[in-house]
């Protein structure tokens, strides 16, 4: 970085004051990285990683849940197989129906009614 450059964790904290962990984890990823990088990891522009650390993005919980899943490495309660991570599952809901066993017949059917599944959080 060069001089007069600020930090991602410092121009977070002055937008956010006191900041929440996932955007702490957001600043952290930018500086180790990029924006740029973070931004394709998490499926969304770098304009709108810029505006989160900024504390202009308007609604969040969209972008919090991207940061928690991407980059803090989630963990969700699958009713099929237990605690799985959140990149785990969502290759399981993925997943076209395939009945090779009996339990990918069980992923596959309890994947489309799952609380955690991916088209539930679509649009926020």
């Amino acid at each position: 970085m060069s001089a007069g450059m600020e930090t991602a964790t410092a121009r977070a904290s002055r937008a956010w004051g006191e900041l929440p962990d996932w955007v702490a984890s957001l600043a952290a990823a930018c500086e180790a990285t990029s924006g740029r990088v973070v931004a394709g990891r998490l499926g969304v522009s770098p304009a709108a990683v810029s505006r989160v650390l900024g504390n202009s993005y308007g609604d969040t919980a969209a972008m919090e849940r991207r940061v928690r899943e991407g980059l803090m490495a989630a963990v969700v309660v699958c009713p099929v197989v237990g605690e799985i991570a959140v990149e785990a599952c969502r290759e399981h809901q993925a997943r076209p129906w395939t009945p090779v066993n009996p339990l990918c017949v069980r992923l596959y059917r309890e994947c489309r009614q799952c609380p955690h599944r991916e088209e539930k959080h679509a649009g926020q």
